[in-house]
């Protein structure tokens, strides 16, 4: 049994210990400072087109990515404190049982310390049989008071397991019974926290005991490696001992508010040297004096678990920040630690400094001095004690008291009652305004309950008594909100003062910066930055991008995810090469910023063709079986958009963009713009005028002067006169108008007028217009938009001559040979380099060779007609439309078809429709 009690021991310091280490050196706060993602906007060109006499654009927005601190509610766990407050309750009966084995008088005083622990244990905040009642005090004291009394007195000779046996047994009870009557909410959490004060009174008392403990161990320890040497051991000991008192004096003053800013070590580490050393300096003194307790083992136990649930109590105040419990522990250990310890160098320079240098066994006859006695020693250190208390204006009464209200308001805000913990978080920085998490909970708890002016007085508050990094974030952010941006950099500013290290005052006065449109400040400030980490290079990096400069190559390079997703935008943003296609395979949830911005960043710009399917299939898992907002709906239709204008697929993206437009109307001015862009590169003027006139409408305010012309020539002259004057855009400079208002012909007007009727031109029109123009230039571009759309209308001899004329106007390669292949798709021969060959087939409408060649390879008839159907939506080729008039009649559709007819007849003279039917119809 002992040596099981031993083990655990041995294993709870242990953790304890490295878990106190853990939250000390890494900084680790139950005040949380999180970052949150944001995204920015940024404009990047998507494509542009050659209209003949300018170039029209299209862009697209990609995702910045911006990291910003933002300080979290505390965070509590109910779960982990009950495992705490169980963990202390069996160390605590571990003392009682260890009671039960001390003598007479000093079971009078265990018992004595007993009640005076279950007093302040707060068992009767339970409230069994009512409020103020004492009945949980009375039920603690009848299972385990009674017990070790009576054991104690009549059953003196049981057995140590037998003993444990009965004080576990009822001490485990004790709590069931309470918890059971408790009529406290959530008793097991009030119990838990109520604990902590019983055991930090049991932790002030053993560093009151170990006050000496670390001058005494280099006492013992030196003089056993004196023994039998006899070297001037005094100058040692006396050196290390000023030294220690010396560091010790620095410490109390640095804590009562008179030193500031020295590296003094942090009492935590000084706390478990002095208990490591302590426990051979108690073995050393259970040999060497008589002890109250029969076996040897039983002071050690009392050590190791005084020592357990100091370390356990310092570990909860650390993780709960009660900043009032953790003071109070210092105040008395720096107190004990200079007044016991002082009062011992005393004690061994009057009694042993004739024989300190003799090299004999002194620290055998270290407890019987010959003139000043051990006891007055203790007294002495006591006395001392006092006198440093009075120093620092009692402070670790307040502290204690107040460490005692800040578990009451952990429990109330663990137990989600906001009103109660809100009085207590006040009334505890009221007692001890020392206290960092007092107001930000106060604060955080006003906004729990919907109450943000209450909540930024408290952070105002919180910034002139106790100014904390976690506050100035919150203060800031609330200040953001309300538009009072001067005050936000003010305490920003004013923060840095008195935390000039500190990251995330930094990084979010630079992004305050950076969001007033002051990016050489923001700059500034994150590239003074002595250290940072990936959210400052992130937001450095997006900074940048945002106003336009030039990456370094060393920012080429990055760290995680978000960085590559920022160079993505970087690289569409300049025209740069992209980087690697990024993975996907982890895109699952579509409210995630990180996801949207990769897939949105990802499709702004060319990628290979074999990746349509893992994009189409991401979009899908991302939109599918999911509730989504708006605006992230929003943000995931306009990544499938982008996917369909990559791919080419011009049905599918008029069809999305006029869906868009409709669902969501803040933004319908940019789908109808996009629209119009599509259009009008098709040479679909008509459309394209409706889509701009609809975009102006809506307020898209983007226009320049190679619009005007799709808009006039589209049949909008008074739209385009509109545009003209309330955007100050002006016409062409080939667009001139006369006194009665019309146009003065030249050869650009008549390849306009050109332009916007070939969609409707029968084949015989095509060549006379283009001999019509005067413009060898013109004369290439409109021989490649017959290639494109009028192909089939011309005889293969024809064809190849326009081919010749289209391809000496291109420049690019890529451009040229994409030609080539065109025409030989759809004179039906195999392309050369079918390896590389990019020509959907049915994916634009506008393509009327490719969509009739496409029909030869359709075995089906419905199919066919559902082809010719789709095309017809928006193309006016007479040809294709008397294949669908061909194939309507084919599938029984006659009626359709005779209704196609009289639709044809608005852009064709009847001549001319019944020639069509007589040369395509009459098999049918």
């Amino acid at each position: 049994m002992v040596k099981i009690i031993y083990l655990t021991l041995v294993v709870i310091l242990f953790i304890a210990g490295i878990a106190s280490m853990v939250l000390y050196f890494w900084d680790i706060s139950q005040l949380p400072i999180r970052t949150i993602v944001r995204a920015e906007p940024l404009t990047v060109p998507l494509d542009s087109f050659y209209t003949g006499t300018d170039s029209l654009s299209l862009t697209t927005q990609n995702i910045l990515l911006i990291e910003e601190y933002v300080s979290a509610a505390p965070l509590s766990f109910p779960e982990w404190s009950q495992i705490m407050g169980l963990l202390i309750w069996l160390l605590f009966l571990v003392f009682v049982w260890l009671l039960t084995m001390l003598k007479r008088n000093a079971f009078l005083v265990g018992a004595g310390l007993l009640i005076f622990l279950l007093t302040i244990s707060g068992v009767n905040s339970l409230n069994i049989a009512g409020i103020g009642s004492n009945f949980g005090l009375i039920i603690a004291l009848l299972c385990l008071l009674l017990p070790a009394a009576a054991i104690h007195l009549f059953f003196d000779d049981l057995s140590v397991n037998k003993r444990a046996m009965v004080i576990f047994g009822l001490g485990i009870a004790c709590p069931i019974l309470l918890i059971y009557f408790a009529n406290a909410p959530y008793p097991t959490l009030l119990f838990s926290e109520n604990t902590s004060l019983m055991a930090l009174a049991i932790a002030a008392g053993f560093m009151l005991y170990i006050g000496n403990a670390i001058l005494t161990g280099v006492f013992l320890f030196l003089g056993k490696l004196n023994e039998g040497v006899g070297i001037k051991m005094a100058w040692h000991f006396g050196g290390i001992g000023l030294l220690y008192l010396l560091l010790l004096g620095l410490m109390l003053l640095d804590i009562t508010g008179s030193l500031s800013g020295w590296p003094l070590p942090p009492f935590q580490v000084l706390l478990m040297v002095a208990g490591i050393v302590g426990y051979p300096v108690v073995v050393h003194k259970i040999k060497n004096t008589p002890q109250p307790f029969g076996p040897d083992w039983v002071g050690k136990v009392f050590y190791l678990t005084a020592f357990s649930i100091c370390l356990l109590v310092l570990f909860k105040g650390m993780g709960t920040v009660n900043s009032p419990m953790v003071d109070f522990l210092n105040h008395v250990f720096i107190y004990s630690q200079l007044g016991f310890g002082l009062l011992f160098f005393l004690y061994v320079w009057v009694n042993f400094s004739g024989i300190i240098n003799s090299g004999k066994a002194i620290g055998n006859i270290l407890y019987k001095p010959p003139f000043f006695p051990f006891f007055h020693f203790r007294l002495g250190g006591i006395l001392s004690l006092l006198i440093f208390l009075v120093y620092a204006d009692g402070i670790v009464a307040v502290q204690f008291s107040t460490a005692s209200t800040q578990l009451s308001a952990d429990y109330y805000y663990a137990s989600q009652r906001p009103v109660e913990a809100t009085v207590l978080y006040e009334n505890a920085f009221e007692r001890y305004r020392e206290n960092d998490k007092a107001l930000l909970a106060t604060a955080h708890l006003y906004l729990s309950q919907n109450q943000p002016t209450l909540a930024l007085n408290t952070l105002v508050r919180s910034f002139e008594e106790n100014p904390q990094v976690a506050d100035i974030l919150l203060l800031s952010q609330l200040l953001e909100k309300r538009q009072r941006i001067n005050e936000a950099i003010f305490y920003l500013k004013k923060g840095l003062e008195f935390y000039p290290a500190s990251t995330h005052l930094s990084n979010n006065l630079a992004l305050i910066y950076h969001g007033m449109n002051r990016g050489g400040d923001a700059l500034a400030i994150l590239d003074s930055m002595e250290v940072r980490g990936e959210v400052e290079y992130l937001n450095q990096l997006a900074v940048k991008i945002a106003q336009g400069k030039a990456l370094d190559p060393s920012e080429e390079s990055g760290f995680s995810l978000k960085h590559h997703i920022n160079r993505l935008a970087y690289a569409n943003a300049t025209g740069a090469t992209a980087p690697n296609v990024l993975p996907m395979d982890t895109l699952t949830e579509a409210g995630n910023l990180i996801n949207r911005a990769l897939l949105r960043n990802q499709l702004s710009t060319r990628f290979d063709p074999d990746m349509e399917d893992k994009f189409r299939e991401t979009l899908r898992r991302l939109s599918e079986g999911q509730q989504l907002d708006l605006s992230v709906e929003e943000s995931i239709r306009e990544s499938c958009l982008l996917l369909e204008f990559r791919v080419g697929d011009v049905n599918e993206l008029l069809k999305q963009l006029n869906g868009m437009a409709f669902r969501f109307t803040g933004n319908a001015g940019y789908y109808h713009s996009f629209a119009g862009w599509v259009l009008s590169r098709e040479g679909d003027f008509e459309k394209a005028a409706i889509e701009w006139k609809q975009a102006m409408l809506k307020g898209f305010a983007r226009f320049t002067p190679a619009h005007l012309p799709y808009l006039y020539f589209g049949g909008m002259q008074e739209e385009a006169r509109f545009i003209s004057g309330t955007q100050n855009v002006n016409y062409p400079s080939w667009m001139r108008f006369d006194g009665e208002g019309n146009l003065v012909l030249n050869d650009t007007l008549h390849f306009y007028q050109t332009l916007a009727r070939l969609p409707e031109m029968l084949g015989k029109e095509l060549l006379p217009a283009l001999d019509s123009l005067q413009s060898q230039h013109f004369r290439s571009y409109l021989a490649k938009e017959i290639v494109l759309k009028k192909g089939h209308w011309l005889e293969k001899e024809t064809l190849d001559n326009l081919l010749l004329l289209a391809i000496n106007a291109e420049t690019s390669e890529v451009e040229i040979g994409f030609i080539r292949k065109y025409v030989e798709k759809i004179q039906g021969e195999q392309p050369t380099d079918c390896n590389s060959l990019d020509l959907p087939e049915v994916g634009n409408p506008y393509w009327t060779p490719m969509v009739l060649a496409s029909i030869k390879n359709v075995s089906e008839a419905e199919e066919s007609y559902r082809l010719l159907q789709e095309a017809s939506q928006f193309n006016k080729d007479p040809l294709l439309w008397i294949e669908l008039v061909k194939y309507c009649r084919i599938i029984g559709l006659d009626q359709y078809a005779s209704r196609n007819l009289a639709i044809m007849s608005e852009w064709i003279g009847q001549e001319d429709l019944t020639r069509l039917q007589l040369e395509h119809l009459r098999i049918h």
